[in-house]
């Protein structure tokens, strides 16, 4: 009898130590989708592709609303300019103005490198939030720079399918803006590394106007994001999210 109140006592004591530590990380994740997804968006932005000794300079405007509409038009340099992407929800179409072509895309697809950086499509366009993709555990501290980070390993809730199957964060302690990411394949594999700084406060939130992503399968590659003209949480017409403004010439 004594064992079994022993069990049953132990049993209790590692379930709610369980769901402490989840609700917890779910609150950290919270708070980080709170500064760091907006409603909607707008701007512009630098994109810097470093392959070895070699520079590649982009430019382009984005808008995004909701979770699920994001739009993007490279206007530098001349042979990409006029290239669009529209994403509605899971869809997501690319128009290609030398061929005055759409091509969808989707699936696999989406993982793919978006005009030869090392973003993919779903990194540049899915706005999906953390805490509604992942459950994890907090698994120390750490310094960067001059940031306090709380360091969590996240992992996809069985129903979602977010980017990246699991990620280990490093949020800053006082901001819950995230400064570094590794982030892993279902096999475990560390696919990337992702850097942010520059955070700017706008509105309510601490935003990233600076983040390095380097891809950790190709040797010497990595990308520069800088954004620029940035404002959130404003009205955008639906007219942008279409297919009629994407084939717009």
């Amino acid at each position: 009898m004594k064992k079994l109140l022993l069990l049953s006592l132990f049993i209790v004591f590692i379930t709610n130590s369980v769901f402490c530590d989840n609700q917890e990380v779910f609150d950290i994740l919270k708070k980080v989708d709170e500064n760091q997804i907006p409603e909607s968006s707008s701007y512009t932005g630098k994109m810097l592709i470093y392959r070895n000794d070699k520079v590649i300079e982009k430019r382009f405007e984005s808008k995004s609303s909701g979770k699920y509409k994001s739009f993007i038009e490279f206007t530098y340099p001349p042979r990409d300019r006029g290239t669009k992407y529209l994403r509605i929800e899971d869809n997501l179409w690319m128009y290609l103005p030398m061929a005055e072509k759409t091509v969808k895309i989707s699936g696999h697809m989406l993982k793919q490198s978006i005009m030869g950086s090392d973003f993919s499509y779903d990194d540049e366009t899915d706005n999906s939030k953390l805490s509604e993709s992942y459950n994890g555990e907090i698994i120390g501290e750490e310094k960067l720079s001059d940031y306090q980070c709380i360091i969590l390993e996240i992992t996809a809730k069985e129903n979602a399918n977010p980017n990246y199957y699991s990620q280990k964060i490093w949020v800053d302690k006082n901001n819950f803006v995230i400064h570094k990411a590794e982030l892993f394949g279902r096999s475990g594999r560390l696919l990337k590394l992702m850097n942010a700084d520059n955070f700017k406060k706008i509105n309510n939130r601490l935003y990233p106007l600076y983040t390095k992503m380097e891809d950790k399968i190709k040797i010497g590659s990595y990308t520069e994001v800088i954004v620029e003209n940035i404002k959130l949480d404003i009205d955008i017409s639906d007219n942008v999210f279409s297919l009629r403004n994407l084939e717009k010439k």
